[in-house]
């Protein structure tokens, strides 16, 4: 059995009381019109009995506007140095600013046992991440956040627990990004359970066809389950890509993201839709095994078919995709080289 430790470091500073403002300079000096500048705030929530983190959780949320009402939040999980690099690429913040989100990052909160997070939302973390939207929203002076809609993003183990979270929550979450997500055995994707309106929530499912770690089966296991109950989720593969973030993926996540921004409420890709594609690949193994024994595979043949057309023949269900765009860049993903062939965190 095999356990998914927590990568990379903490941040070399702690959090001494429970909040502080930090001004982060945001502005591009070409740029004429200056973008006002992020204000960054923090806040801590302890554990309560019976709850499995071992010290208090921190939390960073990062506002694009001072002066313009928070429409939601996109939380990422903090999981090391090189996810903290796309939490602060200048895309990330552009997009934040154009639909009006605030960026909030959750950092450390390893359980009582090990060193990783205890993915179950329902031992702590759940209630934690709530809690600290609650307080930053008075923090921050921005009230709306107690009701804002929660985009939440997560690698590895912490993608274990972004899939939970749309059970825990489904009224505060509005879609979830699992990049190679998975934990050890009992608490890996195929032990998610969802049901009712948590099931029309969109879900885009990230992962590698060399990741050796999580591999791909149980993801994709994951998503074919919930896929045949309607539910409006995308699976995309890249094929080079091992254990690592998705800064590789921030073109196909943040243009997947608009859409589901733009189009808001509840949607069911079965027949709950009138609009886009349904995608398509075709498995094909790579020879290589993840920890769990199962067969890595890449997604070849990709096709992408309009919601009234035949699906192609021999080829397995990869989703929903909202437009034409989106199904390109879900086609590019899948080609593009891993970037950690020649660059390191």
């Amino acid at each position: 059995m095999f356990r998914l430790w927590r990568i990379g470091t903490s941040y070399v500073w702690r959090v001494l009381f429970p909040a502080f403002t930090l001004l982060i300079a945001a502005v591009n000096p070409s740029d004429c019109s200056a973008q006002s500048a992020a204000t960054s705030f923090h806040t801590i929530v302890a554990p309560k009995s019976g709850e499995d983190f071992a010290n208090p959780c921190e939390y960073e949320l990062r506002i694009l506007s001072d002066h313009k009402r928070i429409h939601g939040l996109l939380v990422v999980f903090e999981r090391g140095p090189e996810l903290q690099h796309f939490y602060e690429e200048p895309e990330i913040a552009a997009f934040a600013r154009e639909h009006d989100l605030g960026l909030l990052m959750p950092m450390g909160c390893p359980a009582k046992d090990h060193g990783d997070i205890d993915v179950d939302p329902n031992r702590g973390l759940g209630r934690a991440l709530l809690a600290a939207v609650d307080q930053l929203s008075g923090i921050a002076d921005h009230p709306e956040l107690k009701t804002a809609p929660l985009i939440v993003l997560g690698f590895s183990g912490a993608g274990a627990l972004a899939g939970r979270l749309v059970g825990f929550a489904p009224d505060r979450i509005e879609a979830a990004i699992l990049s190679h997500g998975g934990q050890a055995p009992p608490l890996n994707l195929d032990t998610i359970s969802l049901s009712g309106a948590a099931l029309k929530i969109p879900e885009l499912i990230l992962v590698g066809g060399k990741d050796e770690v999580v591999g791909t089966e149980v993801a994709y296991s994951y998503f074919s389950k919930y896929w045949r109950l309607g539910a409006p989720w995308l699976f995309a593969t890249q094929n080079d890509a091992g254990h690592f973030c998705n800064e590789d993926a921030t073109d196909l996540i943040l243009a997947w993201l608009a859409t589901i921004l733009e189009n808001p409420g509840p949607k069911e890709a079965s027949g709950g839709v009138n609009r886009g594609y349904y995608a398509f690949f075709r498995k094909k193994q790579t020879g290589s095994f993840d920890h769990g024994h199962l067969p890595l595979t890449e997604a070849v043949d990709l096709k992408y078919a309009r919601l009234s057309e035949v699906p192609p023949k021999d080829a397995v269900p990869g989703g929903w995709l909202p437009s034409k765009d989106i199904a390109l860049s879900w086609e590019r993903f899948a080609k593009l080289p891993d970037h950690h062939a020649t660059v390191k965190p």
